[in-house]
C-alpha cells in the first residue's frame, strides 16, 4: 500500500522543500525512464524557471506524504500559443504502483488542463498493436496503459503517421493519444497539425529531422481529426462524460438486493420507477462513482426504527405467500389492545400509506 498522500503543484525551486521534492522527482524519473537522456531530467529546474527558452510552460505535480516523501510525479507542458497541454511524464515511485497514485495524478493533470482552457491533453503511449509491438510482455503492459486512459475517453489519433519509427523497424514507436477532457468540440485538422509540429519540434527537435516532422504533420488529412475506435471500453461507458475529477464525483451506493422487492404482479396500484431505470439515467452523466454497499447489523436499523416495527416486518413478510402482496387497509390504530391476528393485516398499524404493500421479498431486500 502506498499510504496517504496529497497532490501539490511545484512552481519552481525557490524553497528548500521544493528543491528537495524536485530532487526526489528526478530520482523517480531516472529510475522509471531508463531510456531518457539524464541531461533532460537534470534540466527540470531550468524548465520550471524559463518557459520562453523551452517554448512550453512546465507544471510539476507531486504526490507527497506528510513526511515529504514523493510517491509519484507528473510533468505537464502547457503551450499557451496553441492552447494545448502535453503530459510529458507521469510515474509512481519504485515500489508504490497500484496505490491509486497514477490515477490521482492524472486526474489532477486533467483538472489543470481544463483550468488552462486547453483544447485537450496530448501524450504519448506505446502501442498495443502486434505489428508495432512484437514482444507480447511489453505489448500487454502497453495495452494496460491504453485501457486505463481509455476510461477517460483518451485514445490515439487515427490515420496519421505519428507512430512512424525514426529508425525503420524500431519496435514500439509511440502513439499520440488525445484526451478531450470531456469537452465536445472536434479537433480541427490545421490546429492539430500545428500542435503535432509543436510537440515534435519543441520536445524532440534534437531527434526529429525536419523531413520527418513534415512527413508526420502532412499525414494528418482527416478534418476533423479522428481518434481510434474504442478498444477496451464497453458501449454504455463510451457515452459517459469524463470531465469531472474523481475526487469531486458523487458516491453512488446501490443495494442490489432491493431489486427483488419490485412488484411484478398485474394490478399493482402504483408503477414506481425501477432502480435500473434510475441508474440508466444517472450513470451516463459521469457525475457519479459506483461504490460497493456495505452490510450493517440490525442494531443500526433498530436505532432508527421501533423494534416492534422491525420484528413485525420480519415475521409478516415471511407469512405472505410467494408472488403475492398485501396492502394495508386498517389504519390508524383503532384498537391497540386487539390488533388483527393475521400479521399482514396489521400493516396499517405501522403505515398510513395504503398503496405500499407488504411482499415476501420486502424484508430480505431491506436488510441487504
Amino acid at each position: 500500500m502506498s499510504g496517504a498522500f496529497r497532490i501539490r503543484k511545484i512552481h519552481d525551486d525557490t524553497s528548500a522543500a521544493d528543491r528537495e521534492a524536485i530532487v526526489q522527482v528526478q530520482q523517480i524519473l531516472n529510475s522509471q525512464f531508463a531510456g531518457v537522456n539524464p541531461a533532460e531530467i537534470a534540466a527540470l529546474p531550468k524548465k520550471l524557471h524559463d518557459p520562453m527558452k523551452y517554448r512550453f510552460r512546465t507544471v510539476l505535480f507531486v504526490a507527497e506524504t506528510g513526511q515529504g516523501q514523493i510517491k509519484g510525479c507528473a510533468l505537464l507542458l502547457h503551450a499557451a500559443d496553441l492552447k494545448f497541454c502535453y503530459l510529458d511524464y507521469i510515474s509512481a515511485a519504485m515500489g508504490t504502483t497500484g496505490g491509486g497514485i497514477g490515477g490521482a495524478l492524472y486526474e489532477r493533470v486533467r483538472e489543470e488542463a481544463l483550468a488552462l482552457d486547453a483544447v485537450g491533453l496530448f501524450f504519448e503511449c506505446l502501442p498495443d498493436d502486434p505489428a508495432l509491438s512484437p514482444d507480447p510482455v511489453i505489448r500487454a503492459q502497453n495495452a494496460a496503459r491504453l485501457k486505463f486512459y481509455e476510461r477517460y475517453h483518451a485514445r490515439p489519433l487515427a490515420n496519421t503517421a505519428y507512430e512512424t519509427p525514426l529508425q525503420p523497424g524500431e519496435p514500439d514507436p509511440p502513439y499520440l493519444v488525445y484526451d478531450a477532457l470531456g469537452q465536445t468540440p472536434a479537433l480541427q485538422r490545421e490546429h492539430t497539425r500545428a500542435i503535432v509540429r509543436a510537440i515534435l519540434e519543441r520536445k524532440y527537435g534534437a531527434l526529429c529531422p525536419p523531413a520527418y516532422v513534415d512527413q508526420v504533420v502532412q499525414s494528418i488529412q482527416d478534418d476533423p481529426v479522428q481518434l481510434r475506435e474504442y478498444r477496451y471500453l464497453g458501449p454504455r461507458q463510451q457515452n459517459r462524460l469524463s470531465a469531472v475529477p474523481r475526487r469531486r464525483m458523487i458516491a453512488l451506493i446501490v443495494n442490489e438486493k432491493h431489486d427483488i422487492h419490485h412488484i411484478r404482479e398485474r394490478g399493482y396500484v402504483q408503477a414506481p420507477v425501477r432502480i435500473k431505470s434510475i441508474l440508466n439515467g444517472l450513470e451516463p452523466l459521469g457525475l457519479f462513482e459506483r461504490m460497493p454497499a456495505r452490510h450493517f447489523s440490525e442494531s443500526h436499523i433498530k436505532a432508527v426504527h421501533a423494534s416492534d416495527l422491525v420484528e413485525y416486518l420480519r415475521k409478516a413478510c415471511a407469512s405472505v405467500p410467494a408472488g403475492k402482496s398485501v396492502y394495508p387497509y386498517v389504519f390508524p390504530i383503532r384498537n391497540a389492545a386487539r390488533p388483527p391476528k393475521e400479521l399482514p393485516l396489521r400493516a396499517g398499524y405501522y403505515c398510513i400509506d395504503t398503496f405500499t404493500p407488504i411482499n415476501r421479498n420486502a424484508w430480505p431486500a431491506a436488510i441487504g
